[in-house]
């Protein structure tokens, strides 16, 4: 039974979503919308086929610096590396959605 226990633990553990700096994000979609930008993400730390959703609300007071940074990396291409600070960012599954007063940009690393 404490097996059992410490196997569930380790699971639940496993899949639990924490706190994550990405050094390196790839823009694979950019979509403008009445209140927002929505973003379609990946991560290079991350598996190839995997993506990740972020909506740049345009009532976010850091939505200017943040729109900014994703032109930034849409004209720099590789040689701009955009980084993310995301409060509760988990891999997977593929296609997690975050919204932007959960999401810091931190620029290029």
């Amino acid at each position: 039974m404490k097996k059992l226990i410490l196997i569930l633990a380790a699971v639940f553990m496993a899949n639990t979503a924490s706190a994550a700096v990405l050094e390196d994000v790839t823009i694979l979609d950019v979509t403008s919308k009445a209140d927002m930008v929505a973003l379609k993400l990946h991560a290079n730390s991350g598996p190839k086929d995997s993506y990740f959703l972020v909506d740049i609300l345009k009532s976010d007071p850091a939505a200017f610096e943040k729109l900014s940074l994703v032109t930034q990396k849409l004209q720099g291409g590789d040689k701009f590396k955009l980084a993310l600070n995301i409060k509760s960012f988990s891999m997977s599954p593929s296609g997690s959605h975050y919204r932007s007063p959960d999401v810091k940009f931190l620029g290029p690393k």
